[in-house]
């Protein structure tokens, strides 16, 4: 016979397991409606980043770990690329497709994450159905249709958008998993300090998940930022709620807020924007440094952890930029018109604002410092990510607003849950005395909780219009007849004692090629990494996309190999046939289209020519 206590075990899994499984199964919905396997597709839609982060995972799968510009296998990156290298690894250890390992990992660490929700909510709320509603905040809606019918997103200046969690979780690349590690960090951490533990586990526990924060840095930086600002926001809070006399170091707080946004400005125009956005942690430290008296000293390693796993990246990054790496130049100069100081912001994140206020305001009712301690710190590290471009940092507001609607949302499902659990004690023991009337907190609770129920169901249109959306949806099948053909003419090139850089026509996606084949080619991603002759490279991608050759460009970079499509015009093989030398050739049977589905009348010949000397 199972004793009660198993039996509630066993529930809570059940519930966080099945609640795990609904959020995978809702996040790929739209690709199991268009009948394809959400392991061996990319998904299309903002794909340009994602094909960059996969060359990187296409070189470890080579076994090449080098630190050079991913795609043509030169010059210097100092872009994040642990997680990258890491998807290649997994790859190259399980003989898989760089694509179907890019999905996996992903889809493990999200369901890891919301498995990690649904059991701490469990035991916050002392409800083993709890972990049934752990992937609603991944779900949660801007409104954005309300803005502009039929959308998903909210369009803002220049590139800046808002969307749900499930617009930055369905790329599957570094901010998706460091989003996932985060939460998962969050949920321990929660769980460490919600109710009295032994010493030694809470000790280990927070420095695991402190370390596993700064080991972000090397996944993404915008998730790694939002993660740090959110645990120091989210110590200094509950050491300042804990502390006697709040008031002086309180005081102390509201004026380091004001010094951020005077100062900011300044200090940016000195010193740029990576010291800037550490500068933008001044108003935690005050709570910080209470927080590690309080804890004799915990605190101090847990920030040690994190410094420790953060510092490879960050040292690698500051290193460039005290060359003068042209490419971290561009990078933050290209940073502009990004902030969502607008109406449109505010009520985008009302879902999880009146989460977070109203929980907050409870938790005061009832003295519960947890509770406070969550929703004051996720508010004050949401709002002052998402306004970094008023205080001087201007790092990409949106890309924080975004990240922190997530963030803030599950520690509002979190903090909910600490609250049913604390005033269902207090119900059920005022129940055993006879008074069956409820409280006043309780009946806030459900207040609150029915509020942000009507408004989450009210936004969730955004999610359904994302499932509508076709180009939202789109994916690109690998393992197509005619891509496995350009793989392998591409591998074959770079394997030949030539070697040298790889270019296409304009038919073929050397985008796609770099992936299929981890063969260095002649191309880049303006936004991630520069090449060694940058101004060459470019030349000969500017006469690729005008349908040509450059001869001269090709010769200086040593890119000695072309692949071409039979179907494409114009026809390289007759207007270069001077200058080109056919080496192999492969036939397929279809050609597929960016929505991931094929024209199978169009067959072809894909051609791998070299360059003469």
């Amino acid at each position: 016979m199972i004793s009660g206590s198993r039996r509630r075990l066993a529930l809570a899994f059940t519930s966080s397991l099945v609640g795990a499984a609904l959020m995978l199964l809702a996040q790929q919905a739209g690709q199991l409606r268009a009948g394809r396997n959400p392991l061996t597709h990319l998904r299309t839609r903002y794909w340009h980043d994602q094909l960059g982060y996969l060359s990187i995972a296409a070189n470890a799968n080579n076994g090449d770990l080098g630190l050079t510009e991913p795609v043509t296998l030169t010059g210097v990156n100092h872009y994040p690329r642990f997680y990258y290298t890491t998807v290649g690894a997994v790859a190259r250890l399980f003989n898989l497709e760089i694509v179907t390992a890019w999905n996996l990992l992903s889809f493990t660490l999200q369901f890891l994450a919301v498995l990690s929700i649904g059991l701490v909510a469990v035991s916050l709320s002392r409800r083993w159905w709890a972990g049934f509603f752990a992937p609603l905040p991944f779900f949660t809606g801007t409104f954005a249709y309300l803005v502009t019918p039929g959308s998903w997103f909210t369009a803002l200046e220049s590139h800046a958008v808002l969307w749900g969690p499930w617009g930055v979780l369905f790329s599957n690349n570094g901010e998706t998993a460091g989003l996932c590690v985060g939460i998962i960090a969050i949920c321990a951490t929660v769980w460490a300090w919600a109710h009295p533990r032994r010493t030694w586990v809470r000790a280990t526990i927070t420095i695991i998940a402190a370390a596993s924060i700064g080991m972000l840095s090397s996944f993404q930086t915008y998730s790694f930022l939002t993660l740090t600002y959110t645990f120091a926001a989210i110590a200094a809070a509950a050491a300042l709620i804990l502390a006697r006399k709040r008031a002086v170091l309180s005081a102390v707080t509201l004026l380091a807020v004001v010094v951020v946004f005077a100062v900011g400005p300044v200090l940016a125009e000195r010193v740029g924007q990576l010291p800037t956005l550490v500068f933008g942690l001044l108003p935690f430290i005050p709570g910080i440094v209470l927080a590690i008296v309080q804890s004799k000293g915990l605190v101090a390693a847990a920030g040690a952890a994190a410094g420790v796993t953060a510092a490879p990246q960050l040292i690698w990054t500051v290193s460039g930029i005290l060359q003068g790496d042209d490419f971290l130049t561009y990078r933050v100069a290209s940073n502009h018109d990004l902030g969502v100081v607008s109406w449109q912001a505010l009520v985008g994140a009302a879902v999880v604002l009146v989460a977070l206020v109203g929980f907050g305001l409870i938790g005061f009712l009832v003295r519960d410092a947890l509770t406070m301690s969550l929703t004051t710190g996720s508010i004050a590290a949401f709002v002052l990510l998402a306004l970094n471009d008023v205080w001087g940092a201007n790092a990409e507001p949106y890309r924080f607003w975004i990240d922190g609607f997530l963030v803030g949302g599950v520690l509002a499902l979190l903090s909910g849950a600490r609250l049913t659990g604390v005033l269902f004690v207090s119900s059920r023991r005022t129940a055993v005395s006879g008074r069956t009337r409820p409280s006043g907190p309780a009946l806030a609770l459900v207040s609150v909780w029915a509020l942000v129920g009507v408004l989450w169901v009210a936004a969730l249109p955004d999610w359904v219009n994302s499932l509508r959306d076709d180009y939202m949806q789109s994916a690109w099948d690998p393992q197509s007849s005619r891509e496995i053909a350009i793989g392998s003419l591409a591998r074959e090139a770079t394997q030949s004692v030539h070697e040298g850089l790889l270019t296409t026509d304009g038919c073929i996606d050397n985008r796609t090629t770099k992936l299929l084949s981890g063969a260095p080619i002649a191309n880049y991603h303006l936004g991630m990494a520069w090449p060694s002759n940058r101004a060459e490279i470019d030349s000969i991608m500017l006469a690729r996309d005008a349908g040509a050759l450059d001869p001269a460009a090709m010769l200086a970079t040593d890119t000695r190999w072309v692949l071409t499509d039979s179907n494409c015009e114009p026809d390289w093989a007759a207007e270069y046939a001077d200058i080109l030398t056919p080496v192999a050739t492969r036939d397929y049977t279809s050609s597929p289209t960016a929505t991931g589905t094929a024209d199978s009348s169009r067959n072809g010949t894909i051609t791998l020519w070299r360059l003469n000397p």
